[in-house]
């Protein structure tokens, strides 16, 4: 065996060696994760409960393109969803010194889905209020309330970013709305291109990539405006 290289006495960061000694780290680390899951289940459970039951469905068809998605098991949405939480709390006040604000919304949230008159724009499609009782409507007018753009996501986050920030949002700040295994995902690709993210889940999903038959999706518009408000504040 080869030796090992020496260690600083005390290491810049982290050091898991206060955890306990060899594998006694990863004993605590299980216990931890033990420990989170069973508040996930205490506290917020009642909201996941058809997830294992969907999760065995989805496992019977192998060829569906969204065959792994699907099979997302129960603990990686708790973890996905605290991760949310920690990042909204992490990207906070960087959000709110920037100048720019925009919403980025998913296809799914509006009530005509594939029939929407949404416009193409270069930031992106563009909610042409076409419908006056639809979510994306609606959010897009408050955008405007406060002084905040709004457009449809693209699949590629980054490259949508870098459009905004040479265009007419060079000081760039996004709210997405998303459901949770992409709203995290969507933060974690806005912090790489440099743009801090605040978030607002959807209460459910209800695109392409979950189920067979798209129906529309909602979300509280009330937080929207809540996180609008905070930093207009």
């Amino acid at each position: 065996m080869k030796d090992k290289p020496p260690c600083p006495e005390s290491p810049p960061t982290f050091d898991l060696r206060e955890l306990g000694e060899g594998l006694d780290i990863y004993a605590r680390l299980d216990g931890f994760a033990d420990h989170f899951l069973s508040a996930a289940e205490e506290n917020i459970g009642t909201a996941f409960v058809k997830i294992p039951e969907y999760c065995r469905r989805a496992s019977q068809h192998k060829d569906h393109e969204e065959y792994e998605l699907r099979r997302t098991p129960l603990q990686r949405y708790y973890l996905e969803l605290l991760s949310y939480v920690i990042l909204s709390r992490q990207f906070r006040d960087d959000f709110a010194e920037k100048r720019d604000t925009v919403l980025i919304l998913p296809d799914c949230l509006a009530i005509r889905l594939d029939k929407c008159e949404k416009k193409k724009t270069r930031y992106g499609n563009r909610c042409t209020a076409c419908d006056p009782d639809c979510a994306v409507n609606e959010i897009t007018q408050l955008a405007a309330k406060y002084g905040a753009g709004a457009f449809f996501a693209d699949m590629g986050y980054e490259k949508q970013f870098k459009r905004m920030k040479r265009g007419g949002y060079k000081d760039l700040s996004v709210i997405g709305v998303a459901c949770i295994m992409m709203l995290a995902g969507g933060m974690r690709a806005a912090e790489e291109a440099g743009v801090p993210s605040q978030g607002v889940l959807l209460n459910y999903c209800g695109c392409e990539h979950w189920v067979d038959d798209q129906f529309v999706t909602d979300t509280v518009v009330e937080r929207v405006e809540e996180v609008l408000r905070g930093k207009a504040s």
